[in-house]
């Protein structure tokens, strides 16, 4: 009875075994489903309607740039792919009160993007609300003024790198595309320029972050247009009072 007992328990075991290893692996013998990648041609685009502003809207562009507006105050910012779909950086905005608008995109922290659907979270994981996507374009705005969208003439002179890249130091970015992006050695900022009939550059919609830095020159946060004379920006406040002195250094 004994031997017979041990074949038994022996039969019963490799049974078990055999169907925890048919339970364990997917038809076929293939290995664990890989999750689909989101990719930069998810993310680049137009997300919600941006003609709208007083609707919640992104534009994303391939160099991880962000505007928009969360349909009362303008946003500015940066994205970069993360394992789950996109994570929002730098997010500033305009700091204006609407009565009665839900401004629930400014406290994007990250979204995921299923066909033309992007969800968006908080910091707390919490969703916020989605967006659909409207171009595969970002919505920009002629530079300057020019029709094809890139600064010609005496516009072209303030494209560029002003100032050191290093964020604990003054500098702005100029781009063709009317964007322009910077620090004022705290705070990021971001917004928007056009040239002025006496060709003098003039900042618009500049949001910023709202970080303490005590001790800190903060001065060109109160920038309001600029003048170039060859390698050299010259940032004025609304008085027309000189704020900074820029070198180009791109």
């Amino acid at each position: 009875m004994r031997g017979i007992q041990s074949i038994i328990i022996g039969t019963a075991a490799a049974a078990v075994l055999a169907l925890a290893g048919c339970a364990g692996s997917p038809s076929g013998g293939a290995g664990p489903a890989s999750t689909p990648t989101t990719s930069a041609a998810d993310v680049v685009g137009t997300w919600g309607d941006a003609a709208d502003s007083s609707a919640p809207s992104l534009s994303l562009t391939e160099d991880g740039g962000l505007t928009g507006t969360d349909g009362c105050n303008r946003l500015t910012g940066t994205w970069e792919l993360d394992d789950d779909g996109i994570e929002f950086g730098d997010l500033a905005s305009t700091r204006m009160f609407c009565e009665g608008v839900d401004t629930w995109l400014s406290a994007a922290d990250r979204a995921t993007i299923e066909g033309d659907v992007m969800t968006v979270f908080g910091d707390d994981d919490t969703e916020l609300g989605t967006l659909e996507r409207t171009s595969d374009t970002p919505a920009t705005e002629p530079a300057g003024g020019a029709s094809d969208g890139g600064a010609s003439g005496a516009a072209a002179a303030f494209i560029g790198t002003w100032g050191t890249a290093d964020a604990t130091q003054p500098h702005l970015v100029i781009a063709a595309d009317g964007r322009v992006t910077g620090s004022d050695g705290c705070n990021s900022m971001g917004g928007r320029w056009e040239l002025d009939d006496d060709g003098t550059l003039e900042f618009d919609e500049m949001v910023m972050t709202l970080m303490a830095c005590p001790g800190g020159d903060q001065t060109l946060n109160r920038l309001d247009s600029a003048t170039v004379d060859g390698d050299t920006l010259t940032v004025l406040d609304d008085h027309g009072a000189v704020l900074a002195t820029l070198p180009r250094t791109a």
